[in-house]
């Protein structure tokens, strides 16, 4: 029998030590990947290689992690990729649902008449949405797998549903603190959508769905209203730009680094709690415990050995047996 600290009763690895290892592969293949290729711009296509690159090995790791850690008997499905939902519609409703949220942040800051947006119609610029297009659904799925797949559901496992919410959160808000133009209140905000898509991945139990609302709000506010994304501007069809106070708009950083943005996470909070039905988004994937095979009946310890039967118990039992 294994030893307590490092494994289970049913003799897997503790779910700590997995979310550790998972952690520990994921931020090595991206710094691995990203000194190889070193990408220098968001729609360069280093950048989109890179992710997708990233991307591919993390879910081979997570797959082989379920299948040698976990005793899964359908890795794709553990991790989030389930099979059993209706996947499309998984993903066209999630997209929807980040294209209204991040258009409600948009709305607070056009109201007043701060907002302004020109179109700038020609093949470069269509070219710039359709790699955008690709970056951000790989970008997007990238960062779900890491942070709400497989490590985020060893986390929970090991500590419990609320602390996993808050540490993967927290874990999805300080990178953006590298970003271009950050501050403390953008990666509260990032750290806020990490809880919220956090919480919509715990009402589906379905990668698809948080990945759809990701890349909506990505792409919707990139491509359909031309704003900085997290610090990045791109380039596409539509040239926009706010006006106000930083608060409110988040300033160089872009609205998730505003009081807009923040805004936006609390209505798709309040969102989530009744608009994510069957009758919606459809059914809900099953959890990862319904893909593990091994038991979790402890393994019962070898019986010690019996002392000799003494001299009287032999008498007795002789006797007994005599007829």
């Amino acid at each position: 029998m294994g030893h307590p600290v490092l494994r289970l009763p049913d003799g897997r690895v503790r779910p700590i030590w997995r979310f550790l290892i998972a952690g520990a592969l994921a931020f090595s293949c991206q710094m691995l990947v990203g000194l190889l290729l070193r990408p220098t711009d968001l729609t360069d296509t280093a950048t989109v290689i890179a992710f997708s690159i990233v991307l591919a090995i993390n879910v081979s790791l997570f797959v082989t992690m379920s299948v040698v850690l976990d005793h899964a008997t359908h890795p794709f499905d553990y991790i989030g990729f389930s099979t059993a939902v209706p996947i499309a519609r998984h993903i066209v409703v999630g997209f929807v649902f980040g294209a209204l949220l991040v258009s409600l942040a948009v709305l607070l800051i056009a109201l007043p008449g701060t907002a302004t947006f020109a179109w700038r119609m020609s093949g470069a610029m269509l070219l710039a949405a359709a790699t955008q297009l690709l970056l951000f659904a790989v970008a997007a799925l990238h960062e779900e797998v890491v942070f709400r797949g497989y490590p985020f559901q060893r986390l929970t496992e090991s500590i419990g549903t609320w602390p996993a919410v808050v540490v993967l959160s927290v874990l999805f808000g300080l990178p953006h603190l590298t970003n271009p133009n950050s501050t403390m209140f953008a990666a509260f905000n990032t750290a806020g959508i990490g809880a919220l898509l956090a919480i919509a991945y715990l009402r589906t139990r379905s990668i698809w769905f948080v990945w759809g609302i990701h890349w909506g709000w990505n792409l919707v506010l990139a491509v359909g209203y031309g704003l900085i994304v997290s610090g990045f501007d791109t380039d596409g069809p539509v040239d926009g730009s706010v006006m106000g106070p930083v608060w409110l708009t988040g300033g160089a950083y872009g609205i998730e680094g505003g009081a807009s943005g923040s805004a936006a996470i609390v209505v798709g909070l309040v969102l989530l709690r009744w608009a994510v039905r069957p009758a919606v988004v459809g059914a809900s994937a099953l959890p990862p415990s319904s893909f593990v095979i091994v038991s979790a009946t402890p393994i019962a310890p070898a019986p010690e050995p019996s002392s000799p039967p003494s001299s009287a118990e032999s008498s007795s039992r002789s006797s007994s047996s005599e007829p």
